[in-house]
């Protein structure tokens, strides 16, 4: 399947809408499971829990995660790490769209919670094929609907954390506003230490 990197009419911002918001969040928060400092998701508890908070996304939907599917998990981390640090919007889309053919991404009219919408996930497939799809779909409507520079890396020099800038100048710097906070401290202990040294 082909995402065409267009802006959104509104149709389609009605056609991408079940994979905005949360998908966009489940597929940053996966990403920022590694870093620098160590894998957050070493173990299939870690999986479980992150998964948790979305439950009512997949459960019905994908089969529950299995611990065997944690390696290939990692993987699709990288990739939709691949898919937000791209420079610009024609690589983001082929990386997009790898990722939707190798998790087997096929459109369906679904009607789980009793509206039709659009799914493009496997019918009760595995966690992996699930994940994969929903959070490859939830970076397409970003990048089809605002573009790659909505995504970002935290400007924080201790931090590689990924995040989806939703300012309306597309001002954000930041993956968190811990991270914002420890940098203007460290900012304005630095301006204070080079006045008291004059």
């Amino acid at each position: 399947m082909m995402v065409t990197v267009l802006k959104a009419t509104v149709s389609c911002q009605m056609y991408f809408n079940h994979y905005t918001n949360r998908p966009v969040e489940l597929a940053v928060l996966l990403v920022n499971t590694c870093q620098a400092g160590g894998d957050q998701m070493a173990e299939a508890d870690d999986l479980n829990q992150l998964l948790e908070g979305f439950r009512d996304l997949w459960e019905g939907v994908a089969q529950p995660p299995k611990a065997s599917e944690l390696e290939a998990i990692h993987q699709l981390r990288d990739s939709l790490r691949t898919v937000m640090l791209s420079p610009d919007d024609a690589t983001a889309s082929d990386h997009v769209n790898t990722i939707l053919a190798d998790y087997g991404a096929v459109p369906r009219v679904s009607l789980h919670n009793g509206e039709p919408h659009l799914h493009f996930e496997p019918i009760n497939g595995t966690m992996t094929s699930w994940l994969g799809t929903t959070t490859a779909m939830g970076l397409a409507a970003v990048i089809v609907e605002n573009g790659v520079d909505r995504f970002g890396t935290c400007n924080a020099s201790d931090c590689d954390d990924v995040y989806v800038d939703t300012s309306r100048n597309r001002s954000r710097l930041h993956c968190t506003t811990t991270c914002s906070t420890r940098e203007a401290v460290a900012a304005h202990r630095k301006r204070k230490d080079k006045v008291k040294n004059k």
